[in-house]
């Protein structure tokens, strides 16, 4: 069954000269508007297109993709602002309703804002600001499936919401919070950035500290890939290794002499190199 709020690959079940329905299974046939309709477009191909609502509640097609899906946060920027709340450019011809109930402060036509995108009561696509109905403060309130992807050293993406007094609270994954310590930046953040981090730990409470930079165990893997490349171009011996001066491996790899002999130490246990006084030569025999 299609999933509203999302992308789905739908197959074409007939073409009128209004437009293109779309087979939505136990929902029904589905509407792409004709000016949408691509060109010999025939009954039986299968489409990708984003599924929402039409104010009449029908639900529609559209082969735009949307800044944001359905549960994503991110920044949108407002159009329009009227009686029942703003309008959101969210990238589709149908433009996304920010309710006045679920705005923060005072919101104005132009203004970049942090929104979820979310499905109301009656099933319509709205955004809020109040990410704390949404987002959970910490594990204990995931889904297994979403607690797989949140350990201690796991890629993440960040948006960032507010400033405390600690550093800043950032909606990870766009499903639960965590927070980036001031002690990991080199400069301030603003509401909405998005960054790509790591989990630096899962705290007994469950809830996530988080930093930017890369975890030792995924830095070693690299700088080893880039130690192996320069033993074969260069016939398999660098007269580099753990006791040269960190300008000369700074020089070459673009790394501190730490994470030179990280990469060294995993090549070397995985029997790949051997190390001498001289330097490093390739095993070839591995």
């Amino acid at each position: 069954m299609p999933a509203i709020g999302r992308m789905n690959t739908l197959t074409v079940s007939r073409i009128t000269s209004a437009g293109t329905y779309l087979d939505g299974g136990q929902l029904g046939d589905i509407f792409l508007n004709a000016r949408q309709s691509p060109q010999n477009c025939s009954v039986g191909d299968a489409l990708e297109v984003f599924v929402l609502h039409d104010n009449d509640g029908s639900l529609i097609a559209s082969l735009q993709h949307p800044e944001l899906l359905c549960n994503e946060v991110g920044l949108l920027r407002v159009s329009a602002i009227t009686t029942v709340g703003a309008f959101l450019d969210w990238g589709l011809n149908k433009e996304l309703l920010l309710p006045h109930s679920e705005q923060l402060g005072t919101v104005r036509e132009g203004q970049a804002v942090l929104v979820m995108v979310y499905t109301d009561l009656r099933g319509r696509l709205v955004a809020t600001m109040r990410l704390d109905k949404h987002i959970a403060d910490s594990l204990h309130n995931l889904p297994d499936n979403a607690k797989q992807q949140l350990n201690s050293g796991d890629r993440v993406s960040i948006h960032v919401a507010n400033k405390t007094e600690l550093g800043y609270k950032c909606v990870v994954n766009h499903c639960v919070w965590g927070l980036l310590y001031d002690s990991e930046l080199n400069k301030p953040l603003r509401r909405g950035d998005r960054l790509s981090g790591w989990i630096q730990r899962v705290r007994p409470d469950q809830r996530l500290d988080l930093t930017l930079n890369k975890p030792a165990r995924e830095r070693a893997p690299d700088i080893a890939e880039l130690i192996l490349r320069q033993l074969d171009a260069n016939d398999g011996f660098l007269a580099l290794g753990d006791k040269s001066p960190p300008e000369a491996i700074k020089r070459i790899f673009g790394v501190s002499k730490k994470a030179f002999k990280q990469g060294l130490s995993r090549l070397y246990k995985e029997r790949k190199i051997i190390i001498s006084d001289r330097g490093i030569t390739l095993n070839k025999g591995k």
